[in-house]
């Protein structure tokens, strides 16, 4: 794009600090910065990154504030069903009816096999 001019600002510049032995991904992101400090309503950069990099509102904190709780809150949660779910497994005979998440009987579980597939079955045990 730059050799044959059909480049913006920002391209230039990175070209330019990559010749002269800036690291590429260095040399893009100063010119990325550089371009969103230049004023203007044609701006296409500014217009791209101010939402993300601009002024934040009282009511953006307290939405991610909310929304850091939220997650703590159910992380800690789904550990407590964990320990107890954990409790009662490794617990010996006292809660043998208690009905788990993951039934820890699937080897009583018996398929029925055709003969042809039964006999290799059988051989294996």
């Amino acid at each position: 794009m730059i050799s044959v001019g059909a480049h913006k600002p920002v391209l230039d510049q990175a070209y330019r600090d990559l010749v002269s032995g800036k690291e590429p991904e260095a040399a893009l992101v100063s010119a990325i910065k550089e371009a969103i400090a230049q004023p203007g309503p044609d701006n296409v950069w500014r217009e791209l990154l101010e939402p993300v990099v601009g002024q934040r509102s009282p009511e953006d904190y307290l939405a991610q504030v909310r929304c850091t709780l939220s997650a703590r809150r159910e992380t800690r949660e789904w550990r407590k069903r964990a320990k107890f779910w954990k409790g009662t497994a490794t617990e010996g005979g006292t809660r043998g009816g208690t009905i788990t998440p993951s039934p820890s009987d699937i080897s009583s579980i018996m398929e029925e096999f055709l003969p042809e597939r039964q006999k290799p079955v059988d051989e294996l045990m």
